[in-house]
């Protein structure tokens, strides 16, 4: 189960890419990061902002390590969150979560 719910959570942030023999989940399971989807519009907005940030913090187009740390932090919350629904979505399919 944990390999299919990584599956699912790669092919939604648009992480992999099959061009031959994908596998049966690109069939349901949509790229939340494609042109136009919110998340990819959310993303443009983040990137535009932590440019914003650096030039403001004086990094001439060097990254700064704090933003760093928070942008891989809350990205590290969202998948964790991301897994743990998907456990939840599993109990309430199975009639074990009202």
């Amino acid at each position: 189960m944990g390999e299919r719910k990584k599956l699912i959570y790669d092919l939604m942030n648009g992480s992999l890419d099959f061009k031959d023999n994908p596998p049966e989940e690109c069939k349901y399971v949509e790229d939340e990061f494609s042109e136009g989807k919110v998340c990819e519009q959310a993303y443009t907005e983040i990137m535009d902002a932590y440019q914003r940030l650096c030039q403001r913090l004086g990094g001439h187009g060097e990254e700064d390590e704090d933003i760093e740390i928070i942008i891989n932090s809350y990205e590290l919350i969202t998948e964790y969150l991301c897994m743990k629904m998907f456990d939840y979505g599993v109990l309430c399919a199975k009639g074990l979560v009202e």
